[in-house]
């Protein structure tokens, strides 16, 4: 059995999805999704840890911070992002915490053909979902990543986190530079027809690829401007559907 904890929890798709996933490939599990809130953490996660038929525990807001110290070991990313959203029982009984948030936006621009190694990057958005694509893109060999957050604070702190895993690869921006390839809003602006724009049209050029997290609408007016210029372009639903496919990967685990 599989957990997914988080609060609020009724609109996450994923226990949906990843359950379908399971039967589709006949694996035997299901994800149950359990409403934490976030002061009872300490006390509810190691209860699930201590469940021997708890495989795996999924997490959402507000709780990926607060469950990383509740793992014994840790991917890379996540000791970079001092965050996780998924965590593992290994063989040995220890738990195993990463962050798939931003691989699986990653993972479907590769699907679609889009190389990562020795691109210029340039992202919206220093948040959550901002701070775990930066480093999936430098995972992945970007060649330089550039971005900027309308909060100071969560720029600085990102920038701050990269700079140190990654020196010199990293920089901050207002304007997509004229040498970048990928362009990505980690942002929510889009959600409403009233948003501003992420990024100013002006500044998109045909041979870039524009990437979006926004699910709901689809294609944001960002993308919608982007294929008039001729750019490719992805939408947080193909983000979704490669974070699914890593998450059911690492919940199996082979199994």
């Amino acid at each position: 059995m599989h957990a997914l904890i988080g609060s609020p929890i009724a609109q996450v798709l994923a226990p949906g999805w990843l359950t379908a996933r399971m039967q589709e490939t006949g694996y035997d599990g299901v994800l149950v999704p359990l409403h934490i809130e976030k002061d009872n953490l300490d006390t509810a996660l190691p209860v699930l840890k201590a469940m021997p038929n708890i495989d795996s525990i999924l997490i959402t807001l507000p709780h990926k911070f607060g469950a990383l110290a509740h793992c014994d070991r840790l991917s890379d990313r996540a000791k970079v992002l001092g965050a996780i959203n998924a965590m593992r029982r290994e063989d040995d009984g220890r738990w195993y915490g990463d962050n798939f948030d931003g691989a699986g936006l990653t993972a479907g621009l590769k699907k679609a053909g889009h190389t990562i190694a020795g691109k210029n990057v340039f992202m919206v958005g220093a948040g959550g979902a901002g701070s775990s694509i930066g480093v999936s893109m430098l995972e992945e060999g970007a060649r330089h990543l550039t971005f900027h957050d309308i909060n100071s604070k969560s720029q600085d702190t990102l920038f701050d986190k990269l700079s140190a895993a990654y020196p010199g690869k990293v920089s901050i921006a207002t304007a997509v530079p004229r040498e970048c390839d990928i362009v990505v809003n980690a942002t929510s602006a889009g959600l409403r027809d009233s948003d501003p724009l992420p990024v100013d049209p002006a500044q998109l050029a045909t041979h870039m690829v524009v990437a979006d997290v926004i699910t709901d609408p689809v294609p944001t007016r960002l993308l919608v401007e982007a294929t008039k210029l001729g750019c490719a372009t992805r939408d947080g639903t193909h983000m979704l559907d490669g974070q699914i496919g890593l998450l059911f990967s690492f919940m199996t685990d082979g199994r």
